[in-house]
C-alpha cells in the first residue's frame, strides 16, 4: 500500500461526511493503491460499516477503528497505530479533497526525501457566508491559501510551511515520534474533546516532531481541498472560547516539546488589564492573550531566553 488515508471523526454531520467519503471515491490515484482507515472517536450512534459502502463499492480497502478515549489527541495517536504506510494523509471528516489529492500527494513524497509533513490549500466553499468581521479569523479555522508558491523550511517555529492536520501528509517515522509524544504527555491535555473541550495544537505537536528528525515542513498548494466547516463555529462567543483556548494551547504545546516558558511581565499584564476590547475581531485576540497568561501561571518560571508565542 503506498498511502493511507485516515479519518478521525466525532459525531461528523452525515451530508458532510459522505461527501469526505464521495471525494475519496472520486481520486485519480487507482483504488488498489490506497487504503481508508476511520478512527471512530466516541461517536453517538457509532459510525457503522455501511457508511464506509461507497468506498467499498469503488474497490477501496477501508476500516473502521473505534478509539473508546474521548479527544482528537487519541484518535491521531490511533491513526498513527493502526496504519504501516511510509505516508499518511489526514483527512479530517468535513474535508473533500480535490480529485487529484492523493496522487500529487505520492509525486510530491516521492520528490522530497526531506519532507516529513506537509500540506497545501484548505479553502471555504463558495456557498458558506461568513460575516465581514470574523473573515480576518478564518485561518485560526484551518482555512489557509498562502499563495501558489510552495514554501518549506525546517523549523521548530509556526508558519505557513507547518500544515494543520486537516489534509496533511505525514511520513512514518514523524508518527512514530508523535506516539511516543503523546505517550509521554498523558497529563497535558492538548487537542479537542468532542464539541466542549476546545484546546487544540495537537497537530502542532506532530508536525513539529519533522525537525527532531531534521525533516522539513512544506506548504504545497497543488494540493487543495474543501473545508465545509460548521456556520455554528462563526458565533462570536465560540470564537471567543476558541481564541481563549488557543492561548492556553499555545502554552501547553511549548510544555510537550520541552520548551521553556517565560511568564508574562508585570508591564504586559497591566496593559492587558488596560486593553478595552474594540472590534469583535480584536475581541478575540485579546482572549487569545489572556488565554495564554492565564496558562502560563501554572507552569514553572522558564529562563529569561524562553519564547513567548508570536502574537502574544
Amino acid at each position: 500500500m503506498k498511502v493511507e488515508v485516515c479519518i478521525c471523526t466525532h459525531n461528523p454531520r452525515p451530508l458532510v461526511f459522505r461527501r469526505v467519503l464521495e471525494a475519496l471515491v472520486r481520486q485519480t490515484l487507482p483504488a488498489r493503491e490506497f487504503r481508508v482507515v476511520v478512527i471512530d472517536n466516541c461517536s453517538s450512534p457509532p459510525i457503522s460499516d455501511d457508511q464506509l459502502q461507497p468506498l467499498r463499492n469503488a474497490g477501496i480497502s477501508c476500516t473502521v477503528v473505534r478509539d473508546p478515549r474521548l479527544g482528537i489527541v487519541y484518535a491521531r495517536e490511533t491513526a498513527a497505530e493502526a496504519t504501516t504506510a511510509d505516508w499518511v494523509v489526514f483527512v479530517d471528516d468535513d474535508n473533500e479533497l480535490f480529485d487529484d489529492y492523493l496522487q500529487s500527494a505520492l509525486d510530491i513524497a516521492s520528490a522530497s526525501p526531506s519532507f516529513g509533513c506537509f500540506g497545501g490549500k484548505l479553502l471555504l466553499p463558495p456557498d458558506v457566508s461568513v460575516a465581514t468581521w470574523a473573515k480576518p479569523l478564518l485561518p485560526y479555522l484551518a482555512i489557509k491559501d498562502c499563495g501558489d508558491e510552495p514554501v518549506s523550511r525546517y523549523s521548530d517555529r509556526w508558519g505557513i510551511w507547518e500544515p494543520p492536520t486537516a489534509g496533511a501528509v505525514v511520513r512514518r517515522d514523524v508518527l512514530d515520534r508523535y506516539i511516543d509524544n503523546v505517550r509521554a504527555n498523558t497529563a497535558v491535555p492538548l487537542g479537542r474533546k468532542g464539541r466542549s473541550g476546545l484546546l487544540s495544537a495537537e497537530d502542532s505537536l506532530m508536525m513539529r516532531g519533522a525537525i527532531k528528525l531534521r525533516l522539513q515542513s512544506s506548504y504545497q498548494p497543488r494540493l487543495k481541498l474543501w473545508h465545509h466547516l460548521d456556520p455554528e463555529r462563526f458565533r462570536f462567543f465560540y470564537l471567543l472560547r476558541l481564541f481563549y483556548a488557543y492561548g492556553r494551547s499555545n502554552v501547553l504545546l511549548e510544555h510537550a516539546l520541552g520548551n521553556p516558558i517565560r511568564r508574562a511581565r508585570k508591564a504586559h499584564v497591566l496593559r492587558l488589564l488596560a486593553t478595552v476590547p474594540g472590534s469583535r475581531e480584536d475581541t478575540c485576540r485579546l482572549a487569545l492573550r489572556w488565554g495564554f497568561f492565564v496558562e502560563s501561571l501554572r507552569r514553572e518560571p522558564s529562563p529569561a531566553k524562553a519564547r513567548i508565542p508570536i502574537g502574544l
